[in-house]
């Protein structure tokens, strides 16, 4: 039987100076909670604190030595105070077996895997994590993690196009920050325990329980043992929905790919994430697109890319493509906006049951493993909340639902983010 709990990491719990606070504190709640791992609580909580502090002075003041020495006094101290392993040692006992995070793209998952008789004791210590945690261990998670978004920036021009493209359609959304250079700053423990509060909260998670088990009597114990929470209301978050614009939108982006082109349109609002998956493959596949062979009739060299729903979390979220034409990408936007008009004005059939059968196909080999389909699952759950969850194989997207979908989203006007020739 598996376990998996949802919750967001798309920056709108991050505090507006810390963006990926979220996910640095998603990783830290392995190491335990005040009840399991701590040798004494009180004690504790005041060495955390007397580390915040030295952490703050250090990173405010990064060549002084007598600091730096405080802060590995301070550390230490802490670290004599628990046992950062404890609460994997307590749930592999029970028996839980790889208890994990997974992110993938605007979710994250804790996920585990354990038997029917030992459900009731894996619920105390999951309701345990989200209720008494501890947050140890923040510097080791978020100053690699810091790290690892500012080098991947430097590395990958595409992350400015995306920024630019959120904030010409969606200039709400939190993601814009997770996707520019990170400001090299320490969060306070403050802060991460009020930013894991409202990601934790009853209201902003799903849980998944997906194998052999009595569904009512799990059910009953699952709605006993999370009756309750000590955790603040979370606040209301300020992203809009993103709505299709009635004008187009232009930007030019500095060192991104040479002869590249970004174009973005509003998908409608009752377009299903299946049913936008298969569209786009029907529009853009390698082998198939009918968009990718309509554009490489003038364009043989051009690479061209597909995406939606984009960003996974966003609803009812982008449809995005990507095109670089190495010769030259000048009228390559206009080319792209004209030929999905043309193609998406009749019915082109031909590809419409390829598009179906790769996207199952790939599902399939997605959830080949019970644990990534609960996984799968969990992530469903929370980015659409009002659909029926199966683990059922996605029925075929008939042809004019496919139709509906880009004839609705190509009625909107688009953003296009241009790299310099």
């Amino acid at each position: 039987m598996h376990w998996a709990l949802a919750s967001w990491v798309d920056g709108r719990d991050d505090p507006p100076s810390l963006p990926g606070l979220t996910s640095a504190t998603m990783h830290a709640s392995l190491r335990g909670t005040w009840t399991t791992g701590s040798k004494d609580p009180a004690a504790e909580k005041a060495a955390l604190a007397a580390l915040d502090a030295a952490w703050q002075a250090r990173m405010a003041d990064p060549a002084n030595a007598e600091l730096g020495a405080a802060l590995r006094d301070r550390d230490r101290e802490a670290a004599a105070l628990h046992d950062p392993r404890a609460f994997g040692r307590v749930l592999a006992a029970l028996p839980a077996h790889r208890p994990e995070i997974l992110e993938r793209g605007d979710i994250a998952v804790f996920a585990l895997t354990t038997v029917g008789p030992a459900l009731p004791q894996v619920a105390k210590l999951i309701y345990e994590r989200r209720e008494q945690q501890a947050l140890r261990g923040l510097a080791r998670t978020w100053l690699p993690s810091l790290m690892a978004r500012a080098a991947d920036y430097a590395r990958n021009p595409e992350r400015r196009v995306e920024a630019e493209l959120l904030a010409l359609t969606m200039p709400s959304s939190p993601g814009i920050a997770l996707l520019e250079q990170p400001p090299m700053v320490a969060p306070r423990r403050l802060d991460a325990l009020s930013t894991w509060a409202a990601n934790q909260h009853p209201t902003r998670t799903v849980h998944v329980l997906y194998g052999d088990l009595d569904l009512n009597g799990a059910a009953a114990m699952l709605s006993r043992a999370f009756a309750s929470t000590a955790l603040p209301n979370p606040p209301r978050t300020s992203q809009r929905p993103a709505r299709p614009l009635t004008a187009l939108r232009r930007s030019i982006v500095p060192r991104a790919t040479p002869n590249s082109i970004s174009v973005a349109w509003v998908l409608p609002s009752d377009a299903d994430p299946w049913a936008a998956d298969v569209a786009v493959r029907w529009l853009a596949d390698a082998r198939f697109g009918t968009l990718t062979r309509a554009l490489s009739k003038k364009r043989p060299q051009l690479e061209l890319r597909a995406t939606g729903p984009w960003p996974s979390g966003a609803t009812p979220g982008l449809l995005r493509i990507y095109a670089r034409d190495p010769q030259g990408a000048g009228g390559l936007a206009d080319e792209l906006i004209a030929a999905c008009a043309e193609i998406t004005a009749k019915k082109t059939g031909g590809s419409y049951y390829r598009a179906n059968a790769v996207a199952v196909a790939d599902w399939l080999r997605a959830t080949a493993d019970t644990r990534t389909l609960a996984v799968r699952l969990a992530r469903r759950a929370l980015r659409t909340p009002e659909a029926i969850i199966s683990a059922d194989t996605p029925t075929r997207v008939p042809d004019e639902e496919v139709l509906r979908v880009l004839r609705e989203t190509f009625a909107g006007e688009p953003a296009i983010v241009e790299a310099p020739q």
